[in-house]
């Protein structure tokens, strides 16, 4: 054998397992949602461990409470399956040998209030949906970021029920019907709540909590009843609901939110999304 041959052999070999090796464009951008995935899930056990931690004193604080746990257990349980696909889908492209001339995966950051209209797949109200509990529907509209399709019209939509009292439950006489948009086509994104606060005498007063799980902010509606100190709730963005604030001619003490208009959401954190191609 030629003195040189062996060190070629080596040479080729460690060539080839360097090739298998090395981790596509895609693999590391899979690794990177799967890094965001899991941040995501750590954050929200976060507040799911302050909200149990809290001391609620009084009726009203202590219902709003309750409902917050359910429904940020119900966001934690969400996220933990979306984190785990990601992860499986990171080590299934990182397992895969790089191809030679593989396209760049082409990353969009959709911006904090970006709107997102969502289509309720049914109406949901407070005689049969509780706090903690899944909603469904489907994007209305294409959202798009620098001239790029990022979601389409029809794609999934997911939500929880972070607030569920009918009007007149509360000590004040009044109640509400709050939800959160935490899902479109899969990615987990973070967006204000929506919440229509009503009171037994059949009004109804549509407002858009922003942050989180809002808890201080969604007392501070229901402890104001003509919502005149908006500003001043602990610095929560809250506005609004526009062309959706209804003064009712009769009562009803069940609160809804109809399947037929749209609901608009707004992102309340940047999201990062790999385009597919």
């Amino acid at each position: 054998m030629r003195p040189w041959l062996p060190n070629l052999i080596l040479a080729l070999s460690l060539a080839l397992t360097l090739a298998c090796n090395r981790k596509s464009e895609a693999a590391l951008q899979a690794e990177e949602v799967a890094k965001s995935a899991e941040a995501k899930v750590a954050q929200l056990e976060q507040q799911l461990a302050e909200a149990k931690s809290g001391k609620a004193t009084g009726q009203d604080v202590e219902h709003l409470t309750k409902s917050q746990v359910k429904a940020l257990e119900r966001q934690v349980s969400d996220a933990k399956k979306r984190a785990e696909v990601k992860k499986q889908e990171a080590l299934t492209l990182a397992q895969a040998p790089a191809p030679q001339e593989a396209p760049k995966p082409v990353v969009v950051e959709v911006p904090v209030g970006t709107k997102l209209e969502i289509s309720l797949a049914r109406e949901l109200s407070t005689e049969k949906d509780q706090a903690g509990d899944a909603w469904e529907g489907s994007l209305a509209t294409d959202v798009v970021q620098d001239g790029r399709l990022v979601w389409s019209a029809g794609s999934s939509a997911r939500g929880v029920i972070t607030q569920s009292a009918a009007a007149g439950r509360l000590s004040n006489g009044q109640g509400a019907l709050g939800i959160r948009l935490t899902e479109i086509a899969g990615v987990g994104i973070d967006t204000d709540t929506h919440v229509v606060v009503a009171t037994a005498k059949g009004e109804r007063n549509a407002k858009y909590i922003g942050g989180g799980a809002a808890l201080g902010a969604l007392i501070g509606i229901l402890s104001d009843k003509k919502n005149k100190n908006d500003h001043a709730l602990g610095g929560a963005a809250l506005g609004a609901a526009a062309g959706t604030a209804v003064a009712a001619g009769t009562a009803d003490t069940v609160i809804r939110i109809p399947s037929g208009k749209p609901v608009s959401f707004s992102l309340t954190a940047a999201e990062k999304v790999t385009l597919r191609k």
